[in-house]
C-alpha cells in the first residue's frame, strides 16, 4: 500500500465503518432503516452533535474543555427545577442557557486571565459542576411538567410541526 492511499484510507476509514456497520445493521434489522428509527437516532444524537461543533473550535484553537456535559447536566437541571418551581418554560430555558454561558465564560477567564491550563480548568470545573447537578437533582431524574411548550420540545417535535417519533 502506497503512503497516499494509506493516507486515504486513513481520511476515510471512519465513513467507511460508519457504512459496514449500516449495512450490517440493515441486514440483521429489518426496522434499522425505517424512517421512524432513523429520526429517532438523530434526535438522540441532536445534543452531542451541537456540543460536538463547540467542540471542534476549541480542539482546533489548541485547547480543550472537558466539562461541557457537566454544564448541560446542571443547566438542565436548573430548567427543569425552574420550571417545576413555577416559572414559564421559555424563561426558564433563557435562563438555563445563560447560565451555561456564564460557566463556560468563568472557565475561560480562568483559563486565560488566571493563566490555569485548560485541562486542569475544565476538569476542576467537570468535577464541581456535576456534582452541583447531582446535589440540585437529589442525584434521581426530575419529571412531571405540565408544560405544553416543555412537552413539545421534549417530546420530538421539530418547530412544533412534526412529530419525530411516535
Amino acid at each position: 500500500m502506497t503512503p497516499k492511499q494509506k493516507a486515504t484510507l486513513q481520511r476515510l476509514g471512519p465513513f467507511i465503518a460508519l457504512v459496514l456497520v449500516s449495512v450490517g445493521l440493515a441486514v440483521l434489522s429489518p426496522d434499522f432503516l425505517t424512517v421512524a428509527n432513523l429520526l429517532n437516532v438523530m434526535r438522540q444524537v441532536s445534543i452531542n452533535a451541537l456540543i460536538a461543533f463547540g467542540m471542534t473550535l476549541v480542539i482546533l484553537l489548541g485547547g480543550i474543555d472537558l466539562s461541557v456535559g457537566s454544564i448541560l447536566a446542571l443547566s438542565s437541571v436548573a430548567i427543569a427545577t425552574l420550571i417545576q418551581a413555577g416559572v414559564d418554560p421559555l424563561l426558564a430555558t433563557l435562563l438555563g442557557v445563560l447560565g451555561g454561558g456564564l460557566m463556560g465564560l468563568f472557565n475561560g477567564l480562568v483559563i486565560s486571565k488566571g493563566k490555569v491550563a485548560p485541562f486542569i480548568a475544565t476538569l476542576a470545573s467537570m468535577t464541581i459542576l456535576r456534582g452541583l447537578a447531582l446535589v440540585v437533582s437529589g442525584g434521581s431524574p426530575i419529571t412531571g411538567f405540565n408544560s405544553d411548550l416543555f412537552s413539545m420540545l421534549g417530546g420530538g417535535y421539530v418547530a412544533g410541526l412534526v412529530q419525530v417519533v411516535s
